[in-house]
């Protein structure tokens, strides 16, 4: 099938070319061929990175190395020019990935005595169980800070002046404990961590915890870029202590009488001071650090213009997925992310095959552009980072990025009218790439272009939580197009049965028209929200 695309595209090109030669008829414009994008040609090579034998494309896996190579070659076909590590489609980078082994925890007092030492393993469980951060050695004196609630206006305030390197205890009861105030103080103030006592005191919740903490013990989790490994700080522990050690370490003789201290400081909170209880807490994490290689695909198409090919238009989709996971019900293990993001990935092929035609009639676009498939975007938008770091093209030449994540389906919300996609960008960064937009749909396929999470202050934070970000914190305007999460996000029915071909198609066709706009625009779109700026920009280590 794949031959018969590439002859396909060669006719094209080719009854193109002979219409621009001929004396009578108009010469071909770069909008003529919005209509050579179709459900075919998306169809086709979905079922190929949607496939179970790509594993759920996870990064750093074989199954993700099988997906690069196809897309390589159907760039290769187009004949899409590689410009990635040594004249090949991929521009390689390492990512570090964190297998924790186990956790050991060492209480002392004030002469260096050893109070309670105890392991987390696979083998043991321990007095402490570690819900999140604590990846470094952390260490120093345990401060109680009560119930950790603040409020100046009724004098209560139950945190320490200095909580550089010193733990701080605390009971933890919802909507009592101010859980944002207590991250805030110790990540700003240096602290090394949170020891928390949740409410009621429960020794089979916190075993239960444990043992569940334990099962994840040997696994591989966070990903990170190895070339960021010097400026990762030490973050902060957080740890479960067991409630019994709680007790010995506030002098408190068994769980009803701690359980009474909670009561009184929570009817009293103005009375309480926080207060250093003469014991230290060392802990230290067992860890083993794991070098994965992995790529992200890049293609360039040159523009036509002798000046305005220097600029660029970079577009965008990430082509990994979460792998193999927890099956479920039918007892299908594979995670495909036919929609995420199998849709804008095969949208950028086709949107390729689209512009290497009108290149060939004489109708390419005026400024050049990068089809950018990024890897590790599960993992925490690891590749677009990388890329933004290390640009094949500056940074300062980078007109637009336009970023597709999950094009293929529809939300609850749309499931009547399906004419519609999310637009997060454009108007809350730049007027005028706002106005090409909404040019080149009116030209086009006239979908419902819905702002309903186009704001700086949207609890999502869509803004900030796709590819696209890692070019608007630079100050490159940015459009993301996105159908909203269905039932299917992150499991195995993600499946291309599941896909919306007809709205996949229309939406696939507006960003073609769109980077046509960007590409052929007199003037390059400007970042002129002052707000954006304000909130977001900042500068690339490069």
């Amino acid at each position: 099938m794949l031959k018969r695309l590439t002859l396909g595209l060669a006719i094209i090109a080719t009854a193109c070319t002979g219409v621009k030669k001929g004396a009578d008829v108009p010469t071909a414009v770069i909008s003529d061929f919005m209509e050579t994008i179709n459900e075919e040609g998306l169809r086709v090579d979905l079922s190929i990175i949607a496939h179970d034998s790509l594993s759920g494309r996870d990064t750093g896996s074989e199954g993700l190395k099988k997906a690069a190579i196809y897309l390589s070659k159907r760039y290769e076909g187009l004949g899409v020019l590689p410009v990635g590590d040594g004249g090949t489609y991929e521009q390689f980078y390492d990512v570090i990935s964190p297998v924790t082994q186990g956790y050991s925890y060492t209480v002392t007092d004030e002469n260096g005595n050893t109070v309670d030492k105890s392991t987390l393993s696979k083998k043991e469980t321990a007095n402490f169980v570690t819900v999140f951060g604590g990846s470094k050695l952390q260490a120093g004196k345990i401060v109680f800070i009560g119930n950790g609630v603040i409020n100046e206006d009724e004098g209560i305030n139950h945190f320490p002046e200095n909580i550089k390197g010193k733990w701080i205890l605390v009971f933890f009861e919802q909507n009592i404990t101010d859980v944002a105030t207590i991250q805030q103080r110790v990540n700003q103030g240096g602290g090394s961590g949170v020891l928390l006592l949740p409410v009621p005191l429960d020794i089979e919740v916190f075993e239960d915890r444990s043992r569940r903490t334990q099962a994840t013990l040997g696994a591989s989790n966070r990903m990170s870029l190895a070339y960021l490994q010097e400026n990762d700080r030490a973050v902060p522990a957080w740890n479960r202590i067991h409630p019994e050690l709680a007790a010995k370490l506030l002098n408190i003789d068994g769980l009803d009488a701690l359980l009474d201290l909670h009561q009184s400081i929570k009817e009293n909170p103005q009375a309480f001071d926080a207060r250093e209880l003469g014991f230290s807490l060392k802990h230290e994490p067992k860890i083993d650090q794991r070098t994965i290689n992995t790529s992200n695909v890049v293609a360039f198409l040159e523009g036509s213009d002798p000046a305005l090919k220097e600029e660029v238009v970079v577009l965008s989709s990430h082509y990994d997925h979460v792998g193999i996971g927890t099956p479920d019900s039918t007892g299908d293990n594979i995670y495909n992310g036919a929609d995420d993001d199998g849709s804008g990935t095969v949208a950028m092929l086709s949107i390729a095959q689209a512009m290497v035609a009108a290149k060939n009639a004489g109708a390419g676009p005026q400024r050049s552009i990068l089809f950018l498939h990024v890897s590790g975007e599960e993992k925490g938008l690891l590749g677009s980072r990388y890329y933004s770091d290390h640009p094949i093209y500056p940074i300062k030449n980078t007109v637009a990025n336009i970023n597709m994540d999950m094009i293929g389906r529809v939300d609850k919300e749309n499931e009547e009218t399906k004419d519609y996609i999310y637009v997060i960008g454009g108007s809350i960064i730049s007027s005028g790439l706002d106005s090409l937009l909404n040019v080149a749909n009116i030209e086009s396929v006239n979908l419902d272009l819905n702002p309903r999470y186009n704001d700086l202050n949207d609890p999502n934070r869509f803004y900030r939580r796709s590819d696209h970000w890692n070019f608007g914190r630079l100050g490159v305007p940015f459009v993301f197009f996105f159908n909203g999460v269905h039932a299917d996000y992150h499991r195995p029915s993600d499946e291309i049965e599941k896909i919306e071909w007809e709205a996949l198609t229309k939406r696939t066709q507006l960003v073609f028209m769109l980077t046509a706009k960007v590409a052929n625009a007199e003037q390059r779109p400007k970042v002129d929200n002052q707000e954006f700026i304000r909130v977001t920009q900042v500068t690339s280590v490069n």
